[in-house]
């Protein structure tokens, strides 16, 4: 009897003790966010649970439905990597059907670059294939909307946002060179064969260094201007304006090069037949894929496997529709309710998208639960990757989270395994501030420190 209530005064001691951890980190947050200035004019939303048993710890306007930029991205990849697999590659094929017509099945490959396009028609030709009498493509995978909802117009010209299509080519952008030339002048030239002029008024400083790249799409796409002031020679990445276009120009010049010619139609869209027979393959592992998407925040990535686990689940061309289907069909599965929030695309870019930071914390806890989740975990960035290449350091080991960042939008989520044993779930989404992305950043760290040090 005495050992029974010394068991039960030491779990009263226990439970009391981690309550008051709970309660002493609760009594540092509510100080920080007190002596901030952000709830003057921001939205603070914070939510807080420990990701075993899925106790709230903290939470502020949890419920409030706001912008997850690039966060977004572990919501959306998980299911897409459920569907698809760390196994799966993407792959694109060309066929030979019993006519001498050449068919290319596209792969919607984000991975795909024109150094392997050349070589697997250098192979092509290498396996005495001269000519052809038809060329047609079969584009069908995902489908042809190269934005998703709610994407803004002036993302076109955002080297971090480029289109997305089966036609994915080296990151859907070129690349343009800025050098001094001998009078002090700056000079632009295009490393791509691609028919695409620019029109650069940049001039030497070595002060005030900026660049204003624009793009009228309305007037002529293939035309761009950048203007600014540089201080030693540069490259820079200018999104692809019609990626279709692109990849045929790309595709000719290869053929051409090895003295492969097509007498009939070329480049039509067409199904590859089911008698066709594969002659060549290029193949990417979309495990190369996924740290660029968790720990790098690659757009293109994200939004190419969202569509093609819809396209795999659902046997159709891949689509934001059965995309948005497949996320709810996910959740809802595995018991989160998926109602209240809306989403757009896979990347976070969609202004459309709206989530709240109770729902994130509680979809990030069921994750935690999945049989197959530290796999999922160990691409996540850890301080020291990626968008925390500067952030945390000293927390490496201890926390895998998920930035986002938009104009006047700031996200940070993920885990958090703090020096009380337990790992806890966060989601921190601010919004409408008018203060440097840097402050904001700094501001998200003192919260993940708070939490690690409870």
């Amino acid at each position: 009897m005495k050992n029974l209530f010394k068991t039960l005064i030491l779990l009263v001691i226990f439970m009391f003790s981690i309550n008051s951890s709970f309660a002493f980190s609760a009594v540092k947050l509510d100080k920080l966010l007190k002596k901030t200035d952000l709830n003057e004019t921001a939205t603070v939303a914070i939510s807080i649970r420990n990701a075993d048993n899925n106790a709230v710890i903290f939470e502020q306007n949890q419920k409030k439905l706001l912008h997850p930029a690039s966060s977004l991205k572990v919501f959306t990849a998980y299911p897409s990597l459920e569907v698809l697999g760390y196994d799966y590659y993407f792959k694109t094929q060309f066929y030979k059907d019993s006519s001498n017509n050449l068919y290319i099945k596209l792969g919607a490959d984000p991975l795909l670059t024109s150094a392997q396009l050349k070589q697997a028609v250098l192979k092509i030709k290498e396996q005495g294939c001269k000519s052809f009498k038809n060329l047609y493509i079969d584009d069908s995978i995902i489908d042809k909307k190269e934005f998703a909802p709610g994407w803004m117009w002036d993302d076109v010209i955002n080297p971090y946002t480029p289109k997305v299509s089966s036609y994915n080519l080296d990151k859907n952008t070129v690349k343009v060179n800025l050098t001094q030339t001998s009078d002090n002048a700056i000079s632009a030239s295009v490393k791509s064969s691609y028919p695409i002029s620019v029109i650069s008024v940049v001039n030497s400083s070595a002060k005030n260094e900026y660049l204003d790249i624009n793009r009228y799409n309305w007037l002529n796409p293939d035309v761009v201007e950048i203007y600014g002031n540089i201080k030693s020679a540069k490259t820079v990445e200018i999104p692809v304006s019609n990626m279709r276009r692109y990849f045929i120009h790309t595709l000719s010049k290869a053929l051409e090069d090895n003295g492969i010619s097509v007498s009939g139609t070329s480049f039509a869209s067409k199904l590859v037949p089911n008698n066709a027979e594969l002659i060549e393959e290029i193949s990417n592992p979309i495990i190369n894929a996924v740290p660029l998407i968790l720990q790098n925040s690659n757009n293109l990535m994200a939004e190419s496997i969202y569509k093609l686990a819809s396209a795999q689940k659902y046997t159709a061309t891949g689509s934001d529709e059965l995309s948005t289907l497949m996320f709810k069909e996910f959740y809802q599965k595995n018991g989160i309710n998926t109602e209240s929030i809306i989403v757009k695309d896979g990347c976070g870019v969609s202004r459309n998208n709206l989530v709240s930071v109770d729902w994130m914390t509680a979809a990030l806890n069921m994750l935690y639960k999945m049989k197959d989740f530290e796999k999922f975990q160990d691409n996540m960035a850890q301080p020291g990757d990626g968008t925390l290449l500067n952030r945390l350091l000293d927390l490496r080991g201890d926390v895998w989270l998920k930035t986002g960042s938009l104009s006047n939008i700031s996200a940070i989520t993920g885990f958090v395994k703090s020096q009380d044993g337990h790992t806890y779930s966060v989601a921190i989404l601010i919004q409408n501030f008018n203060q440097p992305q840097a402050d904001i950043k700094k501001f998200e760290d003192e919260i993940i420190n708070i939490i690690y040090n409870r």
